[in-house]
């Protein structure tokens, strides 16, 4: 009798068709899971890009509002100029170099920060500009002056009105206070914790908003009926009277003179942060050019394990060279203090990380402040030294800003070689991030123009 089964020829050829479709399903497999991590970082680095830009939309948009974009002009007396003959100083802001600029919407430094982004100089074309913005950050709207001190170093805000009440959360319960301790966002540096902690019999609470507005090394903007315009950026809180808040200012206004009638009655007041955007390494040790509330690894590591031989269970041998995502430069923006240039503490937050690019350039109206009403716009497209010298000088001259931003991958890619004549001259679509391992990493941009209408309404010509 015959016996059925598979001859060894058969077998071969069996086991070849079904190694080759068990490759091809493979070799599937494998290129759909390469495609979805690729797509996974494009769509991070996307996400990454539309949430910095959020909030560099919403600080430049803002520049200039209820403030000035230059207040140290000092021709005729339109609108937000400063006039010498009521203040006798003229209101500045610190340079990042050192001295003093004029108080403005704007100030930039033209690859600040490319030390830090690409220290060994390997990707041609990287920028790392830095951004300082006069802006109002936590109000959309002015409050009112109720009256001055008799000395003008006392103002009185006026406490009918829905702005102070949504400013300061009046009629809500004392809150923190009622336990005597401060909530944290009113500790520290704010200085609002002494001013308000005794306070609670009188007063119903303070918002967050409020609090963070009015914090010391703010400036304060307050425009008189009259149309008169001063600026003030070292103030603290007096002691309340019967539900009022009191600040107090230096210098003092001339209260009663022909610049400041009266006891500012009807006056508007804005408080405005001087926010700053930069390009960081967050690893690196805190110095006088690296701010220092930002990180540390003993905040992010905890280290009482028992194998030190490790880097990860010793914090004082843990490196950034550990750390297979080095380096990792950071675009963070923090609130500067206007009366010397310092970062304020536990202001600093992160925008975006694994930055590769951060490039300011300005629409420039060269006639704006020109003093002849017949000189019609000139807009002309800035960048670079250029940029710097004139918004620095001229801050109000500036009319949109424009922002193009690179993120890039965590992981190099070892497919992507870079090549640096490929991206020279031009923004790159590839980074290298470290010179001795093959590939380097894909980079994602985006480019947003974002229009400063503030400041062209106040056009100062």
């Amino acid at each position: 009798m015959r016996q059925s089964g598979f001859t060894l020829i058969e077998l071969m050829i069996a086991m070849v068709v079904g190694l080759a479709a068990v490759t091809s399903v493979y070799a599937l497999g494998s290129a759909m899971s390469e495609q979805f991590f690729v797509e996974q970082r494009v769509a991070s680095s996307q996400a990454t890009s539309r949430v910095a830009t959020l909030e560099l939309r919403q600080d430049i948009s803002r520049a200039g509002l209820f403030g000035t974009p230059n207040a140290s002009l000092t021709q005729g007396s339109g609108a937000n100029r400063f006039e010498p003959t009521c203040d006798a100083t003229a209101p500045v802001l610190p340079l990042l170099g050192g001295g003093n600029g004029p108080m403005g919407a704007f100030q930039y430094y033209a690859n600040e920060d490319i030390a830090v982004l690409d220290p060994a100089s390997v990707n041609a074309g990287a920028r790392a500009d830095r951004l300082r913005v006069l802006t109002s950050m936590y109000l959309t709207e002015q409050l009112l002056v109720n009256s001055t001190s008799i000395d003008g170093l006392t103002i009185v805000l006026q406490s009918g009105n829905q702005a102070y009440r949504r400013t300061f959360s009046w009629g809500s319960t004392a809150g923190p206070f009622s336990s005597g301790v401060a909530p944290d966002y009113l500790s520290g540096a704010l200085n609002w914790d002494s001013a308000w902690g005794s306070e609670t019999g009188s007063w119903k609470g303070i918002g967050q908003r409020g609090a963070r507005a009015f914090q010391s090394g703010s400036v304060l903007h307050i425009e008189t009926p009259e149309g008169r315009h001063f600026f003030r950026s070292v103030f603290g809180k007096g002691s309340n009277a019967q539900n009022q808040i009191r600040l107090t200012i230096t210098p003092a206004l001339p209260i009663g003179t022909s610049c400041l009638p009266g006891a500012a009655e009807g006056s508007t007041l804005a408080p405005l942060q001087w926010v700053e955007y930069a390009i960081i390494d967050p690893f690196a040790p805190a110095d006088s050019s690296n701010t220092d509330d930002f990180i540390t690894f003993d905040g992010v590591f905890f280290g009482d394990l028992s194998d030190t031989g490790h880097p990860f269970y010793d914090i004082s041998q843990l490196t950034e060279a550990d750390l297979l995502e080095s380096p990792n430069r950071v675009l963070v923006r923090r609130i500067l203090d206007a009366t010397d240039g310092s970062v304020k503490a536990n202001s600093t937050q992160i925008v975006a990380e694994f930055v590769t690019h951060f490039e300011v350039s300005f629409m420039i109206d060269a006639n704006s402040g020109s003093t002849s009403s017949a000189s019609p716009p000139t807009l002309s497209h800035e960048q670079g030294s250029t940029a710097e010298s004139t918004v620095n000088g001229n801050p109000e001259r500036v009319r949109s800003v424009i922002i193009d931003l690179g993120i890039r991958s965590p992981l190099e890619d070892p497919s992507l070689e870079y090549n640096g004549d490929l991206d020279a001259g031009v923004v790159p679509t590839r980074f290298e991030v470290n010179t001795s391992s093959k590939g380097s990493a894909r980079v994602r941009h985006l480019r947003i123009e974002i229009p400063v209408m503030s400041i062209a309404r106040r056009n100062l010509g």
